[in-house]
This record gives structure tokens, sequence and C-alpha cells, in this order.
């Protein structure tokens, strides 16, 4: 009992001090309020005051707006009365003008933030140039760059990108007149946002990461949640949505801590898209509802009809296509109010593929041509390409094969003109770069602090500590050269098989094959169109499957190049026949070799030998085994032989890069298998001494299975 009534008393006493606790925490806090309240209406002076109503202006700068925008227009108003009468008395105080010019310029870029947050960018690109004009009378080149910089932000979400860019730039090149590095690394944002939006994503990378680097010495957690989210974004739109998320998430922690609900929202909004990609609609919705009520929390309006978008995808891709359609709409009428381009081309077309999954053809192409006509203004090229191909589409459908055709091409165009296979590699290697140069860092200011430590030893230890030193650092540069030497070894490697099987996935040939199957159904040929067109999708998942391995069977390789000499056969409409051969009992299924050397040039006999021959020509390729320990490719054409082709190249301007990459692969395989590998061309002659062809032999090293 008397240990029950100790309990109760320590309590009591805890309960008393916890309370006396708040009530002294509470009391602090109106004190403060109380002497805040006397100086805005006891100020000892005017700039007081308006530091006082700035500060608390700054308090609702996760809003609500409307709160914040009282005390900055009270703020404004004390500033502008002090101006006027300064000037009425000659402008006598030349200190206390800059001071009161510098209040304004403050006050005049927080109401263009607020009202670009609304949406209201009109007011907000108009407040912005007031401030530049006031910044350029005070001469200021930090405030100069800032509302270059907020002018350009509100030109970079209307999608007018090369005017947002040219006020970046400006911005930029005076931040680095100062000694702000903070500033100049949120420059390096901005610009990489534009250049993120015009789809140069390498160069974007480039800027973000510079600007994270600067934003980590700093300890900035707001940018560098900024820093975050935008290399985030640059996977997302690489389609690696795993690093993605690993970004978005970073960023949110830190915009979360800090308590920045702007960044908050457009976090949710890019989670939100990742979700949609991958199929996770009710978990995208969950996440663009939180973004919602953000919305309704801040009284903000900024990528509001992003969001609505992205709600209008996530019911276009479960089939509510009536759902789909009312948030499409209200996303189109917040981007015309604000006039951003690029967000109406995109709403249009993703209304347009509505109304077409609603079999509403008219109203669809209708759509796709307003937002080929809206992105061709802006010069946005994914959106471009997606329109055109979308009305290819609808006018097959319509039985309007020649302007069906028409904008397949122009897409076939715009497509290979955006392709950049190595845009991924080289953000890749950026943010390794970045890695590798923030470690090197941290490594020294470790070498510093054992430096300082071994200046305590004995002159013997700190001989020896070097000694070890030395001998670490050669074990490290030997590692390091040797690494260096086997990624640049895979590097080649890799580049070389891309530049094969671009040199396999020839343009020209995959779009007269194309052109060659369309001739057969327009003339209502339909099964020699769909066994050529199976013979052409085949090919294709030959030559990719083929070109990542570093064996296959002879089987699956005469497979692959006999339905490329049809399709071939086809485009040139029957100009050759072609045999191949097997000698010496080798077995296909067992014999195993490296992929694809014969076909560059079988596509040289074709292109330059066979094509211009008078009459029909002739291909003969074969395999045989050589004292089995050795495969042998021939390929033999009797075609107008290589001096004739070659002035015909000439005349062309074309050159043939077959010969060049085979020499390339010999090489590395050479190395690699510790064995020589041969190439021979042999021009072909007939009894009078006159081009009968070519023959072109390669020996290379095989295995069995």
């Amino acid at each position: 009992m008397q240990s029950f009534s100790k309990s109760v008393i320590l309590s009591f006493l805890l309960m008393c001090f916890t309370f006396n606790t708040l009530n002294v925490k509470a009391e602090n806090e109106i004190q403060k309020q109380n002497q805040r309240k006397s100086r805005l209406e006891n100020p000892a002076s005017d700039t007081i005051k308006v530091n006082e109503l700035f500060e608390l202006g700054y308090q609702f700068i996760n809003g609500p707006s409307d709160s914040l925008l009282f005390y900055f227009e009270k703020a404004l108003k004390i500033i502008q009365n002090n101006l006027v009468e300064i000037e009425e008395n000659e402008g006598s105080n030349r200190e206390l003008i800059t001071t009161y010019r510098n209040f304004e310029i403050r006050a005049l870029i927080e109401f263009g933030i607020e009202y670009f947050y609304k949406n209201e960018y009109s007011k907000a690109i108009g407040y912005f140039n007031n401030a530049l004009e006031v910044a350029k009378v005070v001469g200021n080149s930090v405030l100069i760059s800032e509302c270059m910089s907020e002018i350009g932000i509100v030109y970079k979400n209307q999608g007018d990108y090369n005017q947002a860019l040219n006020y970046y730039n400006q911005a930029l090149k005076l931040a680095k007149q100062s000694t702000d590095t903070s500033w100049i690394a949120s420059c390096q944002i901005n610009i990489g946002n534009v250049y993120k939006e015009k789809g140069f994503l390498n160069i974007a990378q480039k800027h973000y990461l510079e600007a994270l680097k600067i934003m980590e010495t700093l300890g900035e957690n707001r940018r560098i949640a900024a820093c975050y989210q935008n290399i985030g974004d640059i996977y997302n739109k690489q389609l690696d949505y795993d690093k993605a998320l690993e970004y978005f998430n970073k960023s949110l922690e830190l915009a979360s801590e800090e308590n920045d609900k702007v960044r908050q929202i457009s976090i949710y909004l890019n989670t939100g898209d990742v979700h949609i990609k991958t199929g996770q609609y009710k978990t995208a919705r969950s996440f663009l509802q939180k973004a919602i009520l953000l919305y309704d929390e801040t009284g903000y309006q900024h990528e509001r009809d992003f969001c609505n978008i992205l709600m209008g995808n996530s019911w276009l891709n479960e089939g509510d296509h009536y759902k789909a359609i009312e948030y499409y709409e209200k996303a189109l009428e917040i981007s015309q109010l604000k006039n951003d381009k690029t967000s109406i081309a995109e709403i249009e077309g993703n209304l347009g593929q509505t109304y077409f999954y609603l079999q509403d053809y008219q109203k669809a192409l209708e759509l796709f041509t307003s937002s080929l006509e809206t992105a061709e203004g802006n010069g946005s090229l994914e959106l471009m390409i997606k329109a055109k191909s979308n009305i290819s589409n609808i006018y097959k459908i319509l039985n309007q094969p020649h302007l069906a055709l028409q904008y397949f091409r122009e897409y076939s165009l715009l497509k290979d003109s955006l392709f950049n296979a190595e845009k991924y590699k080289a953000i890749k290697e950026m943010e390794v770069k970045y890695e590798s140069e923030k470690n090197e860092q941290q490594l020294d200011f470790l070498t510093e602090k054992n430096e300082i430590q071994d200046l305590k030893l004995s002159r013997r230890n700190r001989m020896l500590f070097a000694l070890i030193a030395i001998i670490a650092l050669l074990i490290l540069v030997g590692f390091l050269l040797r690494k260096q030497n086997l990624l640049k070894s895979k590097h080649n490697a890799i580049e070389l098989e891309q530049r094969l099987l671009r040199s396999q996935m020839n343009p020209h040939f995959i779009f007269n094959s194309l052109i060659a199957i369309q001739s057969y159904i327009y003339k209502k040929e339909p099964v020699a169109a769909g066994d050529y067109l199976a013979k052409f999708a085949e090919l294709v998942r030959l030559i990719l499957e083929n070109s990542r391995v570093e064996y296959v069977s002879l089987k699956k390789e005469i497979e692959t190049l006999e339905n490329y000499l049809e399709l071939q056969s086809l485009r040139f409409e029957k100009k050759f026949d072609f045999s191949v051969e097997l000698l010496n009992n080798i077995e296909p299924e067992n014999t195993m070799l490296p992929p694809m050397f014969a076909q560059p040039f079988i596509e040289n006999a074709i292109e330059h030998g066979l094509r211009h021959k008078p009459g029909k020509g002739n291909l003969k390729l074969v395999y045989s085994v050589i004292k089995n320990c050795c495969i042998k490719i021939t390929i033999e054409d009797d075609g107008i032989g290589r001096e004739k082709a070659g002035e015909i190249k000439k005349r062309e301007q074309h050159r043939s890069l077959a010969l060049d990459i085979t020499k390339e692969r010999l090489t590395i395989l050479s190395k690699k298998h510790k064995y020589k590998f041969l190439l021979k061309i042999i021009d072909l002659k007939d009894e009078s001494g006159q081009p009968s062809g070519t023959k072109v032999e390669i020996m290379l090293p095989y295995k069995l299975i």
C-alpha cells in the first residue's frame, strides 16, 4: 500500500511538472507574439516594421497563400509610402532609398511566387518584371539574377523553353559574379529542368549533379531534395522505375523534414506517375489524393493540371474512359488558363486516345491534329511523334492508306531523329563520376586527418606509415588501372556489339521490307503478306537474340541468314538466287560459332554486287570444318565485282562499315581466345580476265555442344 502511495505521488508530481513546463512554453510564445505586436504598433522605425511583416508573412510560406500575401501587401504599402516621401525630399538619403528599394524587390518577388503557385502566370510575370526593373535601378546583380530566374520559371511552365533558357543563362552568368554558391546551384537546377523537358537528359543530369555537389557541401536540404527529385525524374523518363522511386523517396524524406509542402506535392505527383506506368493504379491514386489534400490545404494550384492528367491516365488504363475524359477536361481547362502549350498538347493527345478507344474516330482525329499543331509550335518532338503515329492509325482505320502512309513516314523520320542510345549510358557515367569524386573528397579528408595524427608520432613510425601508404597507393593504382582497362575493353565490346546490331537493323532495309510487305496487302495477297511478315518478325527476333550472346548454334545462324536473304530477295524483286551448303559432315545442331559474321558481307554482296548486275545473280554461302579445329565460312557472289562497286559507291558517297566492324570483332576475339582469326577477300574473274564477282573467306574457331 505504501509503495502504491509513493507511485501516485510521483505521478502527480510528474504531471505538475509537465503542466508547468507547457505553461512556461505557452507563456513564452504569447510573450513573443505580444512583443512582435508591440513592435508593429510602436516601431522604432519603418524598416523594423517591414522586417517584422516579412517575418510574419514567411510563417505562411507553405500556405495558406492569402495569409502570406496579406502581410506582404501591408509591408509593400509602407515601403512605397516611404519611397514617395524620400523622393519628395529630393532623395537626400541615398542609403535609405537603397534599403527600401531592396525591400520593394523582395516583396514584388514574393508576390510573383505566390501568384505563380496559384497558376496566375500573367500576374506573376508582371510582378517579376516590376522587380527586375527596380533591381536594375539599384544595380544589384544578385537580385537581377533572381528576377531573371523567376521570369524563366514562368516561361518554362508555359512550355516556352527557349525563352526560359535565355533568362536562366543570364541569371547564371550574373550569379557566377557573386560568391553565393547556393544561388549558382539553384540556377544550375533551373537550367537542368529546361533541358530535361526538351529531352536532352544527359545535359540536364550534368547540371543537376553539379548543383547537388554544391548543396551537399552547404547542407541545404530543401535544394538537395530538389536535386534528388529531378534526378529521379530523369530515371523515370528512362523507364528505370526502381531507381526513380529510390530518388523520389530520398527527396520526400528531406521535404517532410523541412515541411516543404510544395515539394511534397510535386513528389507525390512523380510517385503517382511511376505507379501508373507500372500498372499500380490504386496505389498511384492514393499518392495523387495526398497531393490534392495539400493543394486544398495550401491554396496553391501549381501542377494541378498534371495531377488531373495522371488521374485521367490511371482511369484510362483501367478502362473507365468517361472518368478519364472528366479528369482530362479538368486538366485542359487549367493548362489553357496558364497557356502551358506542352501540357495542352499532351492532354489533347490523351483525350484523342480515349475517344479512339470509344471508336469516335472523327473526334479522336480532331484532337490528335490539334495536339500535333500545338506540339509543332512548341517544338516537342515526343508529342509530335505520338500524334503522327496516332493520326496514321486513324487514317488506316478510315481506309485512307495514302494519308496513313504519309503520317507513318513522318512518324518514322521523327522517331529516328530522337533515337540516341548513348543518352542513358552518359547519365549512368556521370552518376558514377560524381560518386567517385565524392569518395575521393572523403578519402582526402581522412588522409589529412591521419597526417595530423602522424605528426605526434616518432620519426621512425612516420617513415613506416609513409612507406606502407606508398605501397598501398601503388597497389590501389595498379588495381584501378587494371580495372579501368577491363572496363574499357568491355565498353569497346559493347559499343562494337551495338554498331554491329545497327548495321544489321539497317533502317533502309527495314523500311523497304515493310513497304514490300505492304504492297502484298494492297494487292490483296494476304497469304504472301502474312508469310513475309512472319519472316520479318522472326528475323528481328533472331537478330536481337543472337547479338546478345557470344556463341550460337550453326542451325540458328543459318535460320537467321535464310530469313534475311528471303526478305532481301523480296525487296529486290527476285533479283538473285541464293543457296546455303554444309560440307565435311558438319553438324549444324551441335556446332557453335560466334554469331553474325557472314551477314555484313552478304549485305555488301547484295547491295553493291548483285543489285547493279544487269541480269539475275547468284549468292552462295558455304560452311565447312577444317581439321576439326576451325570452321570456314565462304560467301561467294557473281556480281559486278569490287572495282565497279567501288566506283558506284564513290558516286553515291556511300561508305560500308561491314569490313571495319568485322576486323574489330576479329581483333577482340583473337585477344580473348588467343587464336588468330583470318579474313580473306578474293576478286573473282572470268576467262577473259573481267570481274565476275567476289569471294569472302572467314576462318573461325568453333566448339561443339
